[in-house]
């Protein structure tokens, strides 16, 4: 089956909305193995070219929203962009088709496929637009049919009578249809979340050794109670099970608090970090439970076992005699060994952190031509209404008009041709001294048709020449400006200005006055492509209808979206929906990998960074605790307030220098893998690893200064008295 996706409006004037439809062909359903709400599919002659049906399958949500449930929205007609479709079914609930994104409509590819996608994209077989999704035979060897489809496109490609299209380096990829996958591997958002599972493992862990080496120490105080009932004749087994038991609560409640949490905190990830991405599975469901018990069994073992077994491993006579303070090598070892290790893996995790906040600021802080805080996209899809030439340079002008007398616009323009972050149109270059054009990265150049204003407008630099004149707007002629990289791939180290250029099949030149920097086209990072700037007075390419409206706000933009919604949506009784986007949320998506990353691993960093001061706290305060007779002793015999403040510090920086050590190493070592998440990083940032080493000391500096200072103030008559 084959599928489009696009925005449409519906409905018309004032009271137009954009919808989310999806283009299928007729077998779509079917294959999916989708059974509608109510109503039926797609029959096989209702997408047959030139011209499908004009019937729709609607979802759940548009249904309920539309004409109140989907019983309903049977045979309710809706008028989209200019075509009037029939509702013929309702999608089942939680339905977004092959991809998680919102659909509000399902109609044939036949239907309006012809409409949407330019002449020459429709028309051609060497034209890529659509998608495939197939379902395999079973025993099906992918990488066979991987092989074989590649074969078979290619050889498709080879077969065209237009030469222009005939590209036979493609490749056919196969994979699996998850939503978190796509055919050449995971996402980026899949790839940071599956080391977000790794992190939540790390901060179990922090915690578990923490809760290790507090029952450690409550069960160095049960030594006596313990040494008492295996001498009253109980099983040191019964004896672990009710350990563990005791354990085994705790680990309940936490995981029943934890699952209280994550219902918010789920929540927040879904609409904060990761939006525009449709979840129709509760937060916590039965994997979720599943993976819950497991975390608490995990707790259970790790937290519990270690301090039941040196528990019930105590000699019965040892443990009568034993006084409180008397403290077993082994026991200090394990819990020195547990705090280094809670320090280790808050330095892996900060470090973490710190490499993707780094990532985060560089793509946010690169220049890419575009205010993209001030910048909103307006677009509307006159040509589909029937909406001649004329009108829509007539509708673009007034909207044009009316909108930079809106307070609250710095300046506005009109893009023809190329609209950064929507649509690329590439042109011939042949420059002089060249036998053929050169292939540049990304493909181009690209072209557009501009006004002086337009550069004013997205907020780019012209960093050589000038740009149009006044006369050169309104009266043709041959100038242009180009971009950096075109400059710099053809005249590298040299002035591109006074230039001439001959331009698609144009044989007279055209004269290079300026040069821009590079501007955005669809990505933040590595998304140079070489661009040719005209204006709408060029002899043979400037008369281009208009595709979008640019608008700088003098500010904030979000208070101007509904004046300029309000203002273009009342033109004209027939005019659709109008999109209005700010080039922020345009960019958005693209911004997600390292904002989920920066955000998680800053969160989990801190909270392992919290469990592990609190736990060297508990363990040198302890510490101090079990040692006031030994202090007393200190001072009594002319030990001075510092002498003892130095020895419990020592206590605790023999543990946290073990523990930054190993965590360093760690970080080193797995940093390699983290780096294709990262952007303008070195996973081996010095700057970053200092910043981490620095907070895990400072919190256990804090963290050992309430235990020092109470260790100083020992009164020797008191301590030597303590028992």
């Amino acid at each position: 089956a084959t599928f489009y996706s696009q925005s449409f409006s519906m409905g018309r004037g004032r009271e137009a909305r954009s919808v989310h439809v999806e283009l299928v062909s007729g077998n779509y359903f079917k294959l999916l193995g989708v059974r509608l709400d109510a109503g039926r599919a797609f029959a096989p002659g209702e997408d047959q070219p030139p011209r499908g049906a004009a019937v729709a399958v609607v979802s759940a949500g548009l249904a309920h929203r539309e004409f109140g449930d989907g019983s309903t929205a049977l045979g309710r007609r809706l008028l989209l962009d200019g075509t009037v479709f029939t509702v013929i079914g309702v999608a089942p609930s939680g339905f977004t088709g092959v991809d998680r994104e919102n659909v509000d409509m399902w109609v044939p590819i036949s239907a309006l496929a012809a409409d949407v996608m330019p002449a020459n994209w429709y028309a051609n077989d060497g034209s890529y637009w659509v998608r495939a999704v197939a379902r395999p035979s079973a025993g099906v060897d992918l990488a066979l049919a991987t092989s074989q489809a590649t074969a078979t496109v290619r050889s498709k490609i080879r077969s065209l009578p237009d030469k222009a299209w005939q590209d036979t380096t493609g490749t056919v990829v196969l994979g699996p249809l998850v939503g978190t996958r796509t055919p050449d591997g995971f996402s980026p958002e899949a790839r940071v979340s599956l080391w977000l599972i790794g992190v939540s493992v790390i901060v179990l862990l922090v915690a578990c050794a923490n809760v290790a080496n507090l029952l450690i120490a409550r069960m160095l105080e049960r030594r006596r109670e313990v040494a008492v009932r295996l001498a009253l004749g109980v099983s040191r087994g019964r004896l672990a099970r009710q350990l563990l038991t005791e354990t085994a609560l705790l680990a309940a409640a936490s995981a029943t608090a934890a699952l209280i949490v994550s219902r918010w905190a789920g929540q927040f990830v879904e609409r904060s970090l990761l939006p525009g991405i449709v979840w129709s599975e509760s937060v916590v469901d039965t994997r979720v439970l599943a993976f819950t018990l497991a975390a608490a069994l995990l707790c259970i073992g790790f937290a519990g076992l270690a301090p039941v077994m040196q528990g019930i491993a105590t000699p019965v006579v040892d443990g009568l005699k034993s006084a409180s303070r008397q403290i077993a090598g082994g026991h200090e070892r394990l819990r020195r060994a547990l705090l280094a290790m809670q320090a280790g893996l808050s330095v892996v995790l900060l470090v973490g952190a710190g490499l993707f906040v780094h990532s985060l600021r560089q793509v946010t802080t690169r220049d890419v031509g575009i205010d993209l805080d001030r910048v909103v996209l307006v677009s509307m899809n006159l040509e589909h209404l029937g909406f001649g030439r004329s009108q829509v340079e007539d509708v673009y002008r007034r909207a044009l008009e009316r909108v930079r007398a809106l307070p609250g616009v710095a300046s506005a323009s009109i893009a023809r041709v190329t609209v950064p972050g929507r649509s690329a149109s590439g042109i011939g270059f042949k420059v002089s001294g060249y036998a053929k054009q050169l292939e540049i990265p990304g493909g181009g150049p690209y072209y557009d048709v501009v006004n002086d204003d337009f550069f004013t407008t997205l907020g780019a630099r012209i960093v050589a020449g000038r740009g149009f004149t006044d006369e050169e707007q309104r009266t043709p002629g041959r100038v242009m400006l180009i971009n950096r990289m075109l400059a710099d791939a053809y005249w590298p180290g040299k002035g591109p200005i006074g230039q001439c250029v001959k331009l698609g099949g144009d044989s007279t030149c055209t004269q290079i006055v300026g040069v821009v920097q590079n501007i955005m086209l669809f990505s933040l990072v590595n998304d140079d492509r070489a661009m040719v700037y005209l204006p709408p007075t060029n002899v043979s390419f400037g008369n281009k209808p208009p595709e979008g409206l640019l608008v700088r706000s003098t500010g904030d933009p979000s208070p101007l979206m509904p004046l300029l919604r309000n203002e273009i949506q009342g033109l004209d009784a027939n005019m659709p929906y109008v999109s209005i986007l700010p080039y922020a949320s345009i960019v958005a998506p693209q911004l997600r990998p390292w904002r989920l990353g920066a955000t998680m691993f800053t969160l989990f960093g801190a909270i392992a960074l919290l469990i592990a001061a609190i736990g060297l706290y508990s363990v040198i305060a302890y510490w101090v605790s079990q040692r006031t007779h030994e202090i007393g002793v200190r001072m009594a015999l002319g030990a001075q307030a510092r002498d003892v403040v130095r020895l419990v510090a020592w206590q605790a920086a023999r543990s946290i220098g073990l523990g930054l050590v190993a965590g360093t190493a760690i970080a080193l070592v797995g940093s390699r893998w983290l780096s294709g998440l990262l952007y303008a990083t070195s996973p081996r940032d010095p700057a970053i690893y200092a910043m981490a080493l620095a907070l895990v000391i400072m919190s256990g500096g804090l963290a050992v200064l309430l235990p020092a200072r109470r260790s100083a103030s020992v009164d020797p008559a008191i301590a030597l008295r303590a028992e």
